[in-house]
């Protein structure tokens, strides 16, 4: 959709972009008609995707053949993709919701969780994410299981989800995601082609499960571990780590971590190695 168009569609509606849900729309026709296929979006594929707004890409694997679920927190902007998408709406290629797609302790909307259950395989999920949830987004992947995710995001998210440069710390986040998934990012976009413009660069995120991922009792596991061990992620972590985990802390031990080290600093495969330590006792 360009520009032009979705300032019309917008006006018709009495709607504006609103700042407070991180409305950055993609304008770029050539791109958006990309999305689906960079996301191997396949006919009959089951597809999130969150924050469609005006429905730009919602039209885009719709015309791919996907059957699409799409969460919209803002009500104008659901009344608008209501009156857009009738026939599909009727006939079940679509399905809006209304609301956040956050639920709490990392969950998702209680419909979108009912929808997830009852599928017979994995969906895919392809958005461009506003991007004050991209983080608590992404952190409710792992454990999860999907087909892959294609999600457009901050470029700086988006890089430091897909693993630390060479002089940079892991966090929580990337060393979940690494569990779970192969993480690269794609194609980088400037804020020229989104409406209003952003003041950062956006780049694609694209996830793939990985056959290894953790099973879901132990990701929780170390979920909660990394929670505590970042809580403070300047200071020392074996120390601290032994009040509240002593068997964590004698893993890490064992894996030869330096007392002194901060998590930061503790590579994937050590937290892993770990793990086993502590599920084996």
């Amino acid at each position: 959709m360009k520009l032009s168009d979705l300032r019309d569609l917008l006006a018709s509606h009495g709607l504006r972009p609103n700042p407070r849900f991180g409305q950055n729309f993609l304008v770029d026709p050539a791109l958006l008609s990309r999305i689906p296929v960079d996301a191997e979006v396949e006919v009959g594929d089951d597809v999130l995707e969150v924050g469609p707004g005006a429905g730009a890409l919602t039209f885009e694997l719709l015309k791919a053949g996907a059957k699409v679920v799409a969460v919209e927190l803002d009500h104008g902007f659901l009344r608008l993709l209501r009156e857009r998408f009738v026939e599909e709406l009727e006939d079940g290629r679509l399905t809006l919701i209304e609301g956040d797609i956050l639920g709490p302790d990392e969950t998702m909307h209680p419909q979108v969780e009912a929808w997830w259950a009852g599928l017979d395989r994995p969906p895919r999920l392809v958005a461009n994410l506003p991007y004050a949830i991209s983080g608590p987004f992404l952190g409710r992947l792992p454990g999860r299981l999907i087909s892959g995710a294609t999600l457009l995001l901050q470029r700086e998210v988006a890089d430091k989800a897909a693993g630390p440069a060479a002089k940079e710390e892991w966090s929580p986040l990337s060393i979940r995601l690494h569990f779970a998934f192969e993480a690269q990012t794609g194609r980088r976009l400037p804020p020229e082609v989104f409406w209003p413009r952003p003041k950062i660069d956006s780049a694609f995120l694209q996830l793939r499960p990985k056959d290894t991922a953790l099973a879901t009792a132990s990701e929780r596991a170390l979920s909660e571990v990394l929670r505590f061990a970042f809580g403070q992620r300047r200071k020392a972590l074996l120390g601290r780590l032994g009040k509240e985990y002593p068997h964590w802390a004698s893993a890490l031990e064992a894996e030869g971590v330096d007392p002194k080290v901060r998590p930061g600093a503790i590579v994937p495969a050590v937290w892993r190695a770990a793990l086993a330590r502590v599920e084996s006792t």
